[in-house]
């Protein structure tokens, strides 16, 4: 289990510029920097030297939870127990997917060669008090 103290964040929409009569696709900065801290997080937090890949070519299914930091209007005595316990879940956008296409893609060549080995998502997302990202890689055993 990994568990990487940041709040989640959802993949943001490429942005688009225009140089010299050609167009020319870049992330947004605030993303970039993102996916640069979960990547030293990731890496701050394992074993293997930098040229090993916990996954290299074996197909990979992947839990993942997102505790989303609770908004004010959430913060009361009626759901202090879910809050503490974190099972309120999360019915507002972003949607879960841009948060594990975020996830994914920080991951991308660290833990595994290509996000395209994971064949299998199990994806939550919950209000809680403390955000971070809490998620588990396991190998798919072929038959």
């Amino acid at each position: 289990m990994y568990i990487l103290n940041i709040e989640p964040k959802p993949q943001s929409r490429p942005r688009f510029n225009t140089r010299g009569g050609f167009v020319q696709t870049y992330e947004d900065k605030e993303m970039t920097a993102w996916k640069k801290d979960v990547r030293y997080m990731f890496n701050k937090g394992t074993w293997y030297t930098k040229d090993e890949l916990f996954f290299d070519g074996e197909t990979v299914k992947f839990d993942v939870t997102f505790y989303v930091n609770a908004p004010k209007y959430l913060q009361t005595k009626k759901n202090a127990d879910a809050l503490e316990n974190e099972t309120l879940p999360v019915p507002k956008k972003p949607d879960i997917d841009n948060y594990v296409k975020a996830l994914l893609d920080s991951l991308n060549g660290l833990a595994f060669s290509d996000d395209g080995q994971v064949a299998e998502i199990h994806a939550v997302k919950r209000y809680s008090l403390k955000p971070r990202i809490e998620f588990e890689m396991t190998e798919i055993k072929s038959q």
